[in-house]
């Protein structure tokens, strides 16, 4: 039975272990306001990229008529979206979840 128990510990090691690397991966997207200027992207995307968790930050600039946009991959074990709304803010670009 011994045998056994190591067998099963093993095999669930080798199959699942890969899967707890993408358990704690999250996406959100965030409406940015007032990143109407050249460095409103790269300001906004360092602030983010500083949380810690943050994975990776895209930034699509405002268009006319709408508030630019953050595309932000996290950890969320480590990280959440009001951690990721308080870094923009601080910033001085005020952000909410987009719907």
């Amino acid at each position: 039975m011994n045998r056994f128990s190591s067998v099963i510990a093993a095999f669930l090691t080798i199959f699942l272990l890969p899967l707890a690397a993408y358990a704690g991966e999250k996406t959100v997207t965030l409406d940015v306001e007032n990143a109407t200027c050249a460095l409103c992207g790269p300001t906004v995307k360092k602030s983010l990229s500083r949380v810690e968790g943050v994975k990776s930050v895209q930034f699509v600039d405002a268009k006319a008529g709408s508030n630019a946009v953050a595309t932000v991959t996290f950890d969320d074990t480590v990280a959440d979206v009001s951690k990721l709304i308080a870094a923009t803010t601080n910033a001085g670009y005020p952000a909410r979840l987009q719907n």
